[in-house]
């Protein structure tokens, strides 16, 4: 009997630690209008109040805001149409339109760049802010209603893995290579199992889920055009700035198309693979 109970107990607690190690790896994401929102100089974070808090100049680029700043006082300001909003940095009270609002958390600076917390910034404009912990993405519409449509749906159809975001119900595999310093994970979309259009609609999401739309549609037009078992596929390097890492995509002349992500830092040798053809058992 105490054998058992140990053991349920330790399993727990490995299933716990992959479960917390598996979803850090999944990037915070931020979609406005159905569109994700890249940030190339610096990522959004959960500050210790539970809130999202993005680089103020994704409010201009993104909600199409003017955004001014009063060195002096330290103070955001933010405009769009007839709302103003401004907001100190340090304080959790803020205006809009000079009547005072009070926040649960503060804007703040951080390595020289200014954060703040978007769902007050984007409530304050207007828009409609949902947060979906399962993914870790805040969405923010600023549409008509009856106009929305986002890219990732909301109601639990979409799960992660391996820091990648994918339908519940697809059919490519992501696999974590074992003892390999080169690969840090694979992805296999194969036309030996359902719904092979489906399956690339699918790694397409996948790669955009960690990457971005740009890498994700450099990834689509390439294995695109294959629609049958026999079509060849050259191989393809997609270098990722951001990340410093590239996508293999292998050559393929049978069923399978396979990506490999690299570890960033690890420059392949693009001769190596020349003669190699992936084919993924199913």
């Amino acid at each position: 009997m105490k054998r058992t109970v140990l053991f349920i107990t330790v399993s727990v607690i490995m299933l716990m630690a992959f479960t917390t190690t598996s979803f850090a790896q999944l990037p915070l994401r931020v979609v406005v209008n159905g569109d994700r929102v890249n940030f190339p100089d610096a990522e959004p974070f959960i500050d210790d109040n539970g809130r999202t808090q993005v680089p103020v100049r994704f409010v201009s680029e993104a909600l199409g805001a003017e955004v001014g700043w009063e060195g002096s006082t330290k103070t955001v300001t933010i405009s769009q149409g007839d709302k103003e909003i401004e907001i100190v940095i340090g304080k959790k009270d803020y205006t809009i339109n000079g009547e005072k609002n009070l926040m649960d958390t503060e804007a703040l600076l951080k390595e020289d760049r200014t954060f703040v917390p978007i769902r007050f910034v984007s409530e304050g404009l207007g828009a409609r802010v949902d947060w979906d912990p399962a993914v870790r993405t805040v969405y923010i519409d600023t549409r008509e209603k009856g106009d929305s449509k986002d890219d990732t749906p909301k109601d639990g159809s979409i799960i992660e893995k391996y820091g990648y975001l994918v339908p519940n119900d697809t059919n490519i595999i992501i696999a974590k290579p074992q003892g390999s310093d080169k690969v840090e994970t694979r992805m296999s979309v194969t036309t030996l199992r359902p719904n092979f259009e489906k399956q690339k609609d699918d790694v397409v999401f996948a790669i955009e889920s960690r990457f971005g739309k740009d890498i994700a549609n450099e990834v689509r037009k390439h294995i695109e055009p294959k629609k049958e078992r026999w079509d060849y596929l050259p191989e393809k390097y997609i270098y990722v700035k951001d990340t410093n890492q590239y996508i293999w995509i292998a050559r393929s002349q049978a069923s399978d198309i396979s990506i490999s992500i690299l570890f960033p830092g690890y420059v392949p040798d693009t001769n190596q693979y020349d003669d190699v053809v992936v084919e993924w058992e199913n």
